[in-house]
């Protein structure tokens, strides 16, 4: 039974370290409507147990170690499925704390008009099209969020490849004011500010745009 129990946990420890498995872990998670922060480290939370689990059901006999062999073998087997998470996975800054920066004293423009979220993008951004993917899983777990993407071109074609992307989830325009947007975004982009009553109230880049900026987002809008 006690071999068996080992197995098991090496075949969840392998499950959660290939791809398939930590994008199917998460996508679970993520349509359960939990915490976007609380998605992120139930990864971690969970490579941890699972490395605990080994040595409490290891076939090792421990008694033939001595006391700091135990320690450091018991220490390793616990760590190191962490370990291999975290190289595929690292951690971040906005898993840990908001990055955001305060927009409160800016000029509201209507491209702000009648939002909860704006991401202001440019043409022919790879990071920007990427962007859309956050949006739409936004979007799943709260309908109600009322999302743009403001793109800063003045050739309208550039927005075909984004609308194509967005699929109708939410719309994709042009920037009515171009240069204000383009500087209230840092020069960063994409861009993702939260708006209040049609004013940016702050704004994230997109290093800084994580689980808990998506977390607060949520809360200001539910």
């Amino acid at each position: 039974m006690r071999k068996f129990g080992f197995f098991i946990v090496v075949c969840i420890l392998i499950f959660l370290l290939v791809p398939f498995g930590y994008g199917l872990l998460r996508s679970s998670l993520q349509s359960a409507s939990l915490s976007w922060v609380f998605m992120e480290w139930f990864y971690y939370v969970l490579l941890i147990l699972m490395g605990a689990a080994l040595v409490a059901l290891s076939p090792l006999k421990w008694s033939k170690f001595s006391f700091w062999k135990r320690a450091l073998v018991g220490s390793v087997l616990v760590v190191f499925p962490f370990l291999v998470g975290f190289i595929q996975h690292p951690i971040y800054e906005d898993m840990l704390w908001d990055l955001s920066q305060d927009m409160s004293m800016l000029e509201a423009t209507v491209d702000y008009q009648e939002s909860d979220l704006v991401v202001i993008a440019i043409a022919d951004c790879p990071y920007c099209k990427r962007a859309i993917t956050e949006m739409k899983a936004l979007h799943d777990r709260n309908p109600q969020l009322r999302m743009r993407m403001v793109v800063c071109t003045a050739d309208s074609t550039w927005l075909i490849p984004y609308a194509e992307e967005a699929d109708g989830t939410f719309e994709v325009v042009m920037a009515e004011n171009m240069d204000v947007l383009a500087t209230q975004a840092g020069g960063h982009f994409p861009a993702y500010v939260l708006v209040r009553d049609g004013k940016p109230e702050r704004r994230w880049t997109n290093n800084e745009w994580g689980p808990v900026a998506k977390d607060l987002v949520e809360r200001t809008r539910d």
